[in-house]
């Protein structure tokens, strides 16, 4: 996991930082990449480091170590704990390996030490939840340990990153978590497209282990269609979403409804949904029933919100 200099950058004009400080958790331990002596310096007098003594020598270690590449650029030595830190700010990070003041822990199945519960005003995700399968488990942790105004900062895959973690995000996804939690979304951007791997890389990299996929390579490079999508290099695009937790409540997952064919249960819709909410989800399904009773109630509906 990394994060290069601009984001800090835009952090800092989002006004994701106090001027002294904030408290700040990583998910997952993150290198420092693409960051100048300059702009390490022009952070740091900004936010009024405790001691100047050594600003020189720091700004131009750090910059030095924070290589991008780290086969052909060198090697990182770099981490965004460390200039968070020496900026006056407070910095932890949990992980599944040790790393810059880091806490060892596995979001696949531990809960938030309860000492960090509402601790941080600002927690970042920079390309680590893809990689792990209980997601559930992650953006819980991810609330809990974040103040009621404090900030949520992801940066995740979300097209492409055909061989790289468990999952890519939709837009859609971090919208209903937000509207289920009462977050308010304060940014969101993408990144890319850059590079670019064929649909068929995570078949090649397993196909000494399962031999079915090497017959699934096989079959396809013999169709017309095969050769086409592994001739197609699909290009990877990042999305950047930034939320503010407003609420003092648990963490309340979304519920994704929109292909569903049958009449979902109001006991099913309540877990998801605030109680305002969950009335009208409740209302919406007994008028289901009745579908030209639910057609008007939805045009009275947008005309009194007026959408």
């Amino acid at each position: 996991m990394g994060i290069a200099f601009s984001y800090i950058g835009k952090m800092d004009e989002l006004g994701l930082f106090q001027r002294r400080g904030t408290s700040i958790l990583d998910i997952g331990s993150s290198n420092l990449y693409s960051a100048s002596a300059g702009g390490i310096k022009a952070f740091l007098e900004k936010y009024q480091p405790a001691s100047r003594d050594g600003l020189d020598e720091f700004a131009a270690r750090l910059a030095a170590g924070s290589a991008y590449d780290p086969i052909r650029g060198g090697l990182n030595e770099a981490f965004a704990g460390e200039l968070f830190e020496k900026a006056g700010m407070t910095y932890e990070s949990f992980d599944i390996a040790s790393g810059y003041r880091t806490t060892i822990l596995d979001l696949n199945r531990a809960s938030l030490p309860a000492a960090l519960r509402s601790k941080f005003d600002l927690v970042l995700n920079f390309g680590t939840t893809e990689h792990i399968l209980n997601q559930l488990n992650c953006f819980s942790v991810i609330h809990d340990a974040t103040k009621v105004g404090g900030y949520i900062y992801h940066s995740l895959p979300a097209v492409g990153y055909v061989n790289h973690g468990y999952v890519t995000y939709t837009g859609k996804c971090f919208f209903d978590v937000a509207a289920c939690n009462g977050y308010e979304i304060v940014a969101c951007w993408f990144d890319g497209p850059s590079g670019g791997a064929s649909i068929f890389d995570s078949l090649q990299s397993y196909s000494a282990y399962f031999p079915a996929l090497k017959k699934a390579l096989d079959d396809f490079g013999m169709s017309e269609r095969g050769r086409a999508l592994g001739e197609m290099k699909i290009p990877d695009i990042g999305i950047n979403v930034v939320l503010r937790k407003h609420e003092d409540r648990s963490f309340r997952g979304a519920l994704e409804a929109s292909t569903s064919v049958g009449v979902i249960p109001t006991g099913v819709y309540a877990a998801y949904a605030g109680n305002a909410k969950a009335w009208k989800l409740r209302i919406a399904t007994a008028l289901r029933a009745y579908p030209w009773l639910y057609m008007l109630a939805r045009r009275v509906y947008r005309f009194a919100v007026g959408r």
